[in-house]
């Protein structure tokens, strides 16, 4: 499948999603192509809180074509219960070739529980 400007999936937590923990790992990852080209990634990610939460913030990492690294809050920490999509909106980035792109959660749930699913489309 290839979506608009090329993007096609490159990365998914997958229908059963992950499980926020006490601690903070890493939840989906992609490296680009080292090719000397510029790619494009977005992240599409939603959180479903089942019993509010004490932590639990979510961020993407990336590196911007200058070599800069990039961080933005994805998943609130304190979340309520219910869904909610990506708090940093759904923005394509333009990364370095050979640079990975990551969502880590950054705070550790110790209290509540919610599961995130993610994708990452890139070209």
């Amino acid at each position: 499948m290839v979506a608009f400007g090329g993007l096609q999936p490159v990365a998914s937590t997958g229908d059963a999603g992950f499980a926020l923990q006490n601690g903070t790992p890493t939840i989906i990852t992609w490296t680009a192509p080292n090719d000397g080209q510029l790619h494009r990634v977005q992240l599409f990610i939603m959180e479903d809180v089942t019993l509010a939460l004490t932590g639990g913030q979510c961020t993407l990492h990336v590196v911007l074509p200058d070599g800069s690294a990039y961080v933005i809050n994805v998943c609130a920490s304190g979340a309520a219960l219910g869904a909610h999509a990506n708090s940093g909106g759904q923005p394509l980035y333009l990364v370095q070739p050979g640079s990975t792109v990551y969502v880590a959660q950054s705070s550790a749930v110790t209290a509540g529980a919610a599961t995130v699913w993610a994708e990452f489309w890139a070209s």
